[in-house]
């Protein structure tokens, strides 16, 4: 089944399809996923859920079917960042608190990383060396740490209004911040030199209501949610709008307050949605 696409008229870049595979159940061990705010793949190419208001962490295939899951700690509640490192390590960010958490991938508890006070962290990711890299929900940035937990760096600006929500690499390095307020892109190429703005909050098809987390796929193309609006924005390697596709909806291939997407190499995108509480994969082809 082929999601429609609404393809941008001025464009002439031929963006890959995507195919609906399947979706996660409505309940999983008789709970439904409850306020899920980030995704992430593991070294075995499962999508990995941090299922909030169950305080819990999800693993399902790469067609949304339940493997495993396993609860966090009594004193560790309301997870919302969820990222893998090199070690097949979860790490995963407080809601509520400035910590992360760290397990191993069967679920055994290893650590907890204090941040500084003023930070309420959101989503997470990991580079190539396991730095870490964590939104700052109550500031205008993200910080890098190490796989220790020590600050080596803020990504920053304070030219424009910004209140980060997610972040992604590109392939040359540099980081992508999105915001939902001021520009929707901010990049960078080293902490705080901020190389573009891109994207505006407004109404028209290339403009954006409430983005929340992005990717950058093999070949170039940037896939940003558009919580709000219920799709998922596309735009070239330059930068030019592509596309958008989805609509708002609950059935198979639509999106109710999508909030995350994470894609595997071998091309199946997942997306989660804080709305329906589901987690829905697609195969992304890329063929002419």
């Amino acid at each position: 089944m082929l999601i429609a696409l609404l393809l941008s008229s001025l464009s002439i870049f031929s963006a890959p399809e995507i195919s609906y595979l399947g979706s996660s159940p409505a309940l999983i061990n008789g709970l439904a996923l409850a306020n899920c705010q980030s995704l992430a793949i593991n070294h075995r190419s499962e999508f990995v859920v941090a299922d909030a208001l169950n305080d819990r962490v999800v693993f399902f295939d790469t067609l949304g079917n339940y493997l495993y899951d396993f609860k966090l700690g009594d004193d560790q509640h309301n997870p919302f960042g969820i990222a893998v490192n090199s070690a097949d390590e979860i790490i995963l960010s407080a809601m509520d608190s400035p910590e992360l958490w760290i397990y191993d991938g069967d679920g055994r508890y290893l650590d907890k990383l204090a941040l500084p006070d003023s930070v309420l962290p959101g989503r997470v990711e990991i580079d190539s060396v396991d730095n870490i890299f964590i939104v700052n929900r109550a500031g205008t940035g993200i910080l890098k740490l190490d796989k220790t937990g020590t600050v080596l760096d803020r990504y920053e600006t304070h030219s424009k209004p910004i209140k980060p929500s997610g972040l992604c690499f590109k392939q040359n390095g540099d980081l992508l911040m999105i915001s939902i307020e001021g520009s929707a892109i901010v990049g960078f190429g080293q902490p705080g030199q901020v190389k573009y703005y891109h994207g505006e909050h407004g109404r028209r098809p290339e403009d954006f209501s409430h983005p929340t987390a992005a990717l950058v796929d093999s070949h170039g193309i940037l896939w940003v949610i558009d919580s709000f609006r219920h799709h998922i924005k596309r735009f070239d390697r330059d930068g030019k709008f592509i596309d958008f596709i989805g609509e708002r909806g609950l059935n198979a291939g639509n999106f109710y307050f999508p909030v995350d997407l994470k894609m595997t190499d071998s091309g199946i995108l997942g997306v989660l949605e804080k709305g329906s509480g589901r987690l829905q994969l697609f195969r992304v082809n890329y063929a002419k």
